[in-house]
């Protein structure tokens, strides 16, 4: 339509009018700009993933610690939050004592000196520990 405007009816037929430089450009910054987004998107997902894994990673490593270590641990997070202006960050250490999930943001489940993040692990501990008794 472009070449030859005169030749065919093109409005009759419905053909959109040819494209000029200035339309072409509009849409190769539309496609750099989708295409921009998308890897950001893909970035975001790729990053949340990473901290799901992590997190996973710290459960189960809290989970596979003796009685005996997650008891150092919570004396570590207690002398942290009794020293406030250490420069050492300490990671999340308020897990539940059986399973390693974490606790933060929940309301935890208390026995004695153990914080659980559900009732199912806490009757797990007590039956545990009552089959050691």
């Amino acid at each position: 339509r472009g070449e030859q405007p005169e030749k065919y009816d093109y409005d009759r037929a419905q053909v959109p009018g040819p494209l000029t430089a200035e339309m072409e450009a509009r849409q190769a910054e539309r496609r750099q700009a989708q295409k921009a987004q998308r890897k950001q998107r893909e970035k975001e997902k790729r990053e949340a993933q990473q901290l799901l894994e992590q997190e996973e990673d710290e459960k189960r490593c809290f989970a596979l610690l003796s009685d005996r270590e997650k008891r150092a641990l919570a004396a570590e997070r207690r002398l942290a939050s009794q020293l406030k202006d250490s420069s050492a960050t300490l990671t999340n250490t308020r897990r539940c004592w059986l399973c390693g999930e974490s606790l933060l943001g929940r309301i935890p489940f208390h026995y004695l000196d153990f914080s659980f993040c559900s009732t199912n692990c806490l009757r797990t501990h007590r039956q545990a520990n009552a089959a050691l008794s």
